[in-house]
């Protein structure tokens, strides 16, 4: 697996079978020698625009009217990478994108491949505060010209898969992912198989979370904690969705926390003089001080939790 694809959706609305654009970057021997991408005209019945992700990518139903359907679209992209695996940030959100617009379209969802940087980016780049893609990237050095373009996202997450090539001085993917403990993920016969860490104790359900809840969700067994607001949706609402999904809301961040969600932010909200949140500003020392606490904004809340729920 010396060759891949970069791919990267964005979506019309919170529905992930709304594809409105797609982009691949293919990947030989460590270079990157081809990109290709093109707006998508989402399935019916999932073809609204939601003023949230047009405010996002910038894409709205007026140029997406004339733009290839899913199933013209799927085909290219299948014919585009052949054998080879996917590549993607949280690579859950985008195969679930692949998966969720041909359930929409009334299409199989093909037999397919994936490995996802997020992942691989956790285990190679241990210590950082923060693994979304831009922040990711500016760590590393690499430029994302525009986040939210489905090209340069694409783009951005093969040359995050080719820096954690390079560190660990192998150009294969599967030596890569073995070295870390990580199963490639995969669709066979229209069965899902994430792509994950198989090196982690096993989580358990908090008490008073559903005990129903599939342990192989991102949240099952965290201790999560919130600062600033969430766009349309309350705190309480967000500890009850999780809470769902097995893990449990602290209202501080202690040692005890795993994942701080980081929402918005008003000036007045802030301390005197202060640049962040009291409880990221902890985060941040608990961080550098050895402890494993990961800190994603709500935009990358959002993407798990539409994971997690599907």
């Amino acid at each position: 697996m010396t060759s891949w694809v970069a791919i990267d959706f964005e979506t019309a609305n919170s529905l992930r079978g709304s594809p409105c654009s797609v982009g691949l970057v293919k990947v030989k021997e460590g270079q990157i020698v081809e990109e290709w991408s093109s707006l998508i005209r989402p399935p019916d019945g999932h073809d609204h625009f939601d003023a949230f992700n047009v405010g996002m990518h910038g894409i709205t139903a007026d140029d997406v009217r004339d733009a290839p359907r899913w199933p013209e679209t799927l085909e290219r992209i299948v014919e585009y990478a052949g054998e080879m695996p996917f590549v993607a940030h949280n690579a859950a959100f985008d195969i679930g994108v692949l998966a969720d617009a041909c359930r929409a379209s009334g299409l199989p969802i093909p037999d397919l491949r994936f490995a996802c940087t997020l992942v691989v980016a956790r285990r190679t780049w241990t210590g950082l505060l923060s693994y979304k893609l831009p922040v990711l990237s500016d760590a590393l050095g690499l430029e994302v010209r525009r986040h939210h373009d489905a090209l340069d996202d694409a783009r951005a997450a093969a040359e995050v898969m080719l820096a954690a090539l390079r560190r660990q001085g192998t150009a294969t993917l599967a030596h890569l992912l073995a070295v870390h403990s990580i199963r490639m993920g995969s669709y066979r016969g229209g069965v899902r198989q994430g792509c994950r860490y198989l090196g982690a104790t096993r989580r358990e359900p908090f008490p008073d979370t559903d005990p129903n809840a599939d342990p192989d969700n991102p949240f099952y067994g965290l201790t999560v904690c919130f600062t600033g607001s969430l766009p349309t949706m309350t705190k309480a609402a967000a500890a009850g969705r999780i809470a769902a999904l097995g893990a449990w809301t602290s209202q501080t961040v202690t040692k005890s926390v795993d994942l701080l969600v980081v929402g918005g932010v008003q000036p007045h909200q802030l301390a005197p003089g202060a640049q962040k949140t009291g409880k990221l500003a902890k985060a941040e020392r608990l961080r550098d001080s050895g402890h494993d606490i990961t800190v994603i904004d709500h935009e990358e809340f959002y993407e798990l939790l539409a994971e997690a729920e599907n």
